[in-house]
């Protein structure tokens, strides 16, 4: 890289990552992600693709808009998923992302469903976030911290990194939504640490009401465009610091 500057402004992006990865506790901005470990240079991905990304939930996932934006069919082309691959591209146009989100789909849906995309898709890294629709319906907390665990070990069984989201917060009038998505978030930096996997905070990193559908037009449990493109970013520096070598490295590599 010619520009002294932009060489600074690398290294210590990628500092500040590691540092966050660290530190624990709530996000300082949307973009930052925790870590319990780094992923091993030598890491072995047996037969799945290093450059290979499942996005792994629910309509979230998936890329439904608010319910007036979409008309209860319509999805965005500025998905999480699409929108990330964007970003992984410039990185290497080797990279894929495919999108595996199911709308209204519970935690126990994805512990079902979670070894037929790993044995299909062969990724070497899959993007875990289950929880909203457990949430909504009220489903047993305990269920659904133990369902986000078993997924994240089919992962590691499977030889695929995986990464654990956060639950985003639900900005509907609904105490018990509310009490489950603070349980399972405060349980889920725990698994990440027990597991040695890196955790995306989309919660704290997402946590302002105008990146979701504007109420009562609106639905306020998906994210609109602009929240989309936040949580883009957010699993982005995630997948960083999964990279086997590290997000300075992949920076590196990006310039």
């Amino acid at each position: 890289m010619r520009s002294h500057s932009r060489l600074v402004g690398y290294i210590c992006l990628g500092v500040t990552l590691l540092v966050a990865a660290g530190c624990g506790g709530k996000s300082s901005s949307p973009t930052s992600s925790s870590s319990s470990s780094q992923t091993p240079a030598n890491f072995d991905f047996g037969g799945n693709d290093p450059k290979k990304v499942a996005a792994f939930g629910d309509s979230i996932t998936f890329g439904f808009l608010d319910l007036q934006r979409r008309g209860f069919r319509l999805t965005t082309s500025n998905n999480y998923p699409n929108l990330l691959q964007a970003k992984l591209k410039a990185l290497d146009p080797a990279w894929q992302v495919v999108n595996r989100g199911v709308g209204g789909e519970h935690s126990f849906n994805g512990v079902g469903r979670i070894s037929s995309v790993l044995r299909s898709d062969k990724p070497g890294f899959i993007l875990i976030m289950e929880g909203t629709n457990d949430a909504e319906q009220c489903d047993d907390k305990a269920t659904l911290i133990n369902d986000l665990r078993t997924m994240v070990q089919a992962a590691k069984a499977n030889k695929t990194i995986p990464i654990l989201g956060t639950i985003p917060r639900s900005f509907r009038n609904n105490d018990c939504a509310n009490d489950i998505i603070d349980s399972a978030n405060a349980a889920i930096p725990g698994i990440a640490a027990a597991e040695g996997i890196v955790m995306a905070d989309i919660f704290n990193g997402m946590n302002q009401r105008d990146l979701f559908g504007i109420s009562p037009d609106r639905d306020p449990l998906h994210p609109n465009e602009r929240g989309y493109a936040v949580m883009a970013e957010i699993w982005y520096r995630a997948l960083l610091q999964a990279i086997p070598g590290g997000a300075v490295a992949a920076l590196r590599r990006r310039s």
